[in-house]
């Protein structure tokens, strides 16, 4: 367990009992982090008095979160293609490096590496590419006028004076017409946009949450045979055209 954690850089910090019982204590409960990255970390048991476990409070110092917005990250490209390929690749495996060893340690590996071998070959990493906020029309005018409402509502809540309430009623009214901060927005956006059919339909969909659906075609009927592997369905659909 620890190999395998550690091959995606996560390390276990607690190295202390956290169940203690009678004559018995274990390390059952645990934080795995990435070391590398969160090198500065205190970690503490805290004794709820609820259960025979003990809570883990883990502490980290020192985190660079621009650094950590400018790191590009990455995901794996997980389809239906690449599910059905996946399961046929492993199928012509015959796995013969495994089951003719007889150390634990080396058969684990050698099915770990070839099972990652094909995984990633099926899921190749695909850079996450992050997208704008649909709430780009609100402007700083408007988030300022947001924040002192939300001042003057905390006030009224813990005061009784009338002139403060009817003060916030009436901001409560002109901040009501925020809507038109948004019509002004999207109306300028499509105003100056070179394809505005393309772009009303795109602020139709981030206001509404549709997402356009893709269908893949991830198996194929192959002169009587049905294939999964992508290679013969590309092949015969080109050949198919052609």
């Amino acid at each position: 367990m620890d190999s395998l954690l550690a091959s995606y850089n996560l390390t276990s910090t607690v190295y202390f009992p956290t169940r203690i019982q009678n004559n018995s204590s274990t390390a059952i409960d645990n934080i795995f982090i990435n070391v590398s990255k969160f090198d500065d970390y205190i970690i503490l048991p805290i004794v709820n008095g609820l259960s025979d476990h003990d809570a883990q409070l883990i502490t980290v110092n020192n985190i660079n979160f621009k650094i950590l917005n400018n790191t590009p990250r990455f995901i794996r490209n997980i389809s239906r293609h690449g599910i059905f390929d996946f399961k046929f690749k492993l199928s012509l495996e015959t796995w013969d490096n495994i089951f003719e060893n007889n150390d634990a340690n080396s058969i684990y590996n050698s099915f770990l590496n070839t099972y990652l071998r094909v995984f990633c070959s099926c899921f190749p990493l695909r850079k996450l590419i992050t997208k704008a906020k649909g709430n780009t029309w609100i402007t700083t005018g408007v988030r300022t006028s947001c924040k002192h409402k939300r001042e003057l509502y905390l006030l009224c809540k813990y005061s009784n004076d009338p002139l403060l309430k009817n003060y916030y009623k009436l901001y409560c009214k002109i901040l009501s017409n925020i809507k038109e901060a948004k019509k002004y927005y999207f109306g300028k956006r499509i105003e100056n946009s070179n394809n505005k059919m393309k772009t009303t339909w795109d602020i139709t969909r981030s206001l509404t949450g549709i997402k356009t659906k893709n269908e893949y075609v991830h198996q194929l009927n192959i002169n009587g045979t049905i294939n999964y592997n992508l290679q013969p369905i590309s092949d015969s659909t080109t050949t198919f055209y052609l």
